[in-house]
């Protein structure tokens, strides 16, 4: 147990309640079978009943159906119900309340998606194909939080879920109905909630179907074993640590891709969480705040800035910086600057002693493109420092480095649909285009694979150019090649004598289309992104997915009503292919991922849709793994960055300080 954190209460086991639901078959299709959730349940209730002493009456265990859950169910000490939603509804609203207890328990295993909310929707045992029979975890934990609760019953409350958290409105083959709420009075301020996810909003769970388990609930177990109640509880922001950490390493082992969350608004003891050590008051009293000099100050500096680029990575940043946790919504807290500051200031528990708001405005300094600005911003945070005695704030990161990159640009002949013109740029971090080569006529496809492959070689093979080792090719292509399969074509870059190698096997392969930003088209484009770079690619409005039956003739006008999202995720038949381009286009929609048209679907079953992805600047690495992979059928995807052109076509704003884009 850490900290110094004594609790009012001494936890009693015979006064801790669970609601355990292991869900691995449904009534949807033998599909949705999910083979260890129901295992899963029974370990953790295990755990619950043994280790941690509660009482077996104490523990209502649902799982589907258990004939199928596992094998020797028939022998568990439990009393076993279906996990169907109807029984979830009775335990959960019918039983527990007229229970005497002081914590109350819910794990559950099985499938996950989130509303609009960012609710938690899970999927019950008797969910079909034209209902998708649920319980609303978010709905429910904001009713047992209310005062429908008893006053003083269960102040202490923890939910673990090892279920996938998946955009409910994305999945066009489920019907969740319409939005469900358990009501709920007035929120109880003397109730404490810990809610444990196995994974971040957009993220698939990992199961491990060979060894009939959830990769989460193991790992969790894991750290569980030998716990006491007491232990378990008052310590379980640490061991939810260990367990994230634990994924990290996996992550970096390549064994694993989720990134479980906790949420603890506030701690045992009812003071603010914010930090890792939130349980010492030492601790606590080491975030300071700004004081009214430096608000004063500060308020002159912000006064008319627009939100600029990197935005969100200045807020993180500061959090980072802090020793701070920072909040599960991945997103800014507004649009005002001086809002967003004023929230950092209530940021508290840190391990330094500094306000968050520094940071935050040391790194807006950093990626500023008006030095006269920066000079002044750092002047601020020195001073302030200085006078008020805070720990030195060090310089922030610098923009996100990047390999250099390929762009090719083919422009249609106007005497022959077969010829183009074509030309070659390096594009370095520096932020300068040389022009490698350039066409001194109309040429063929055919041709330009051929001057390609010569110039790959002499980069990656040259003394002059070895070093430029290029990770991405840009084609820039007029709208009638946007259905070339670029990132298919075969061309001898590896070693003599071996066959020819797809690009998009050894290169992010991204296409562009540069003369269809015009207009009130081009307005949007450069909106858009401008709203990416400030609010970064994991924000949940960044990325849009389509199905068929969103495409329609107004899809434009609603992608573009709003800065975001920045991104389409399209996974639509080859009918709809055509209209969803044309809508992008339209929109301005800076990224796009959609199916090529002639290829052929995958025979292991897997669709067209990138999964998987949780930051949008990641999507072109992505889109090339799952070609490494041949996991799904080919995808094209449309990357255009209105901040790097190789002529002077489009007005071009600098890419931070560090960075600008002019042509050799």
């Amino acid at each position: 147990m850490t900290g110094s954190f004594t609790p009012r209460i001494d936890l009693v086991p015979e006064r801790v309640h669970a609601l355990v639901v292991g869900v691995e078959t449904y009534e949807v299709s033998p599909q949705w079978d999910l083979p260890g959730a129901g295992r899963d349940a029974v370990r953790f209730a295990d755990w619950l009943t043994g280790t941690a002493g509660v009482p077996l009456a104490n523990v209502r265990l649902l799982l589907s159906p258990p004939a199928r859950s596992a094998a020797g169910l028939s022998e568990l000490p439990y009393a076993i119900r279906d996990a169907t939603r109807e029984n979830v509804c009775t335990v959960m609203f019918d039983e527990l309340p007229y229970c005497e207890g002081d914590l109350l328990w819910i794990y559950w295993a099985g499938h996950g998606y989130i509303d609009t909310g960012d609710r938690l929707l899970l999927p019950c045992q008797n969910a079909t194909a034209n209902l998708t029979r649920h319980f609303n975890l978010g709905s429910a934990l904001h009713w047992w939080r209310s005062d429908a609760i008893k006053r003083g019953q269960f102040p202490f409350q923890v939910a673990i879920t090892d279920a996938c958290r998946i955009d409910a409105a994305a999945q066009p083959g489920l019907n969740f109905g319409p939005g469900d709420s358990y009501g709920g009075k007035k929120s109880d301020p003397d109730r404490r909630q810990f809610v444990l996810y196995a994974s971040r909003r957009g993220e698939v769970a990992g199961n491990m179907a060979e060894r009939g388990a959830g990769q989460f609930t193991d790992k969790l177990l894991q750290r569980l074993a030998g716990v006491g109640l007491a232990e378990a509880v008052w310590n379980l922001d640490g061991i939810a640590r260990q367990v994230v950490a634990d994924f990290a390493e996996d992550r970096e082992a390549g064994l694993a891709w989720q990134h479980p969350e906790f949420t603890h608004e506030r701690g045992w003891d009812g003071l603010p969480i914010f930090g890792q050590s939130w349980t010492d008051p030492a601790q606590r009293n080491q975030a300071p705040c700004l004081d009214q000099q430096a608000w004063n100050e500060l308020g002159d500096l912000l006064r008319d800035l627009q939100l600029p680029p990197f935005t969100y990575d200045a807020y993180r940043w500061a959090f980072e910086i802090t020793g701070c946790v920072p909040p599960v919504t991945r997103a800014l807290p507004s649009i005002d600057l001086g809002d967003i500051a004023r929230d950092l200031d209530r940021r508290h528990g840190g391990t330094r002693r500094m306000a968050l708001a520094l940071p935050f405005v040391r790194h807006l300094a950093r990626t500023s493109c008006d030095p006269a600005w920066t000079g002044k911003a750092n002047t601020w945070v020195d001073a302030t420092v200085e006078r008020t005695g805070m720990e030195p704030v060090p310089p922030a990161p610098g923009l996100p480095t990047e390999k250099p990159i390929l762009h090719l640009r083919l422009t249609s002949d106007p005497q022959d649909d077969a010829l183009y013109w074509a030309r070659l740029w390096i594009h370095r971090t520096v932020g300068a285009f040389e022009s490698i080569w350039e066409s001194q006529r109309a040429i063929t496809l055919h041709e330009v694979r051929d001057r390609m492959a010569q110039e790959i070689n002499a980069m990656t093979t040259g003394v002059d150019r070895a070093h430029l080792g290029f990770a991405r090719i840009e084609f820039d292509v007029p709208y009638a090649l946007l259905d070339e399969e670029f990132e298919r074509w075969k061309l001898p870059i590896g070693r003599p004598g071996r066959p020819p190698r797809e690009l998009g096997h050894y290169y992010e392969v991204v296409l562009r289309c540069l003369d269809e930003r015009v207009g009130v088209a081009a307005d949007s484009w450069r909106r858009k992104w401008d709203w990416f770079k400030a609010h970064g690619g994991q924000n949940s409005q960044a990325m849009r997915r389509l199905g068929d039956e969103d495409i329609n003739a107004t899809l434009d006008l609603v992608l573009t009503k709003d800065a975001s999202p920045v991104c389409v995720i399209a996974d639509v038949s080859d009918t709809r292919v055509a209209d969803t381009i044309d809508a992008i286009l339209d929109a301005g929609m800076p990224i796009a991922v959609w199916p090529r048209a002639r290829a052929q679907p995958s025979t292991d079953g897997n669709q067209n849709a990138v999964t998987h992805v949780d930051d949008v600047w990641a999507l072109p690495k992505h889109v090339r793994d799952g070609r490494v992979a041949a996991q799904r059928r080919p995808l094209a995807l449309l990357w255009d960055d209105p901040d790097r052109i190789p002529d002077n076509r489009f007005a071009v704003v600098a890419y931070g300080a560090q960075e600008g884009t002019t042509e050799a």
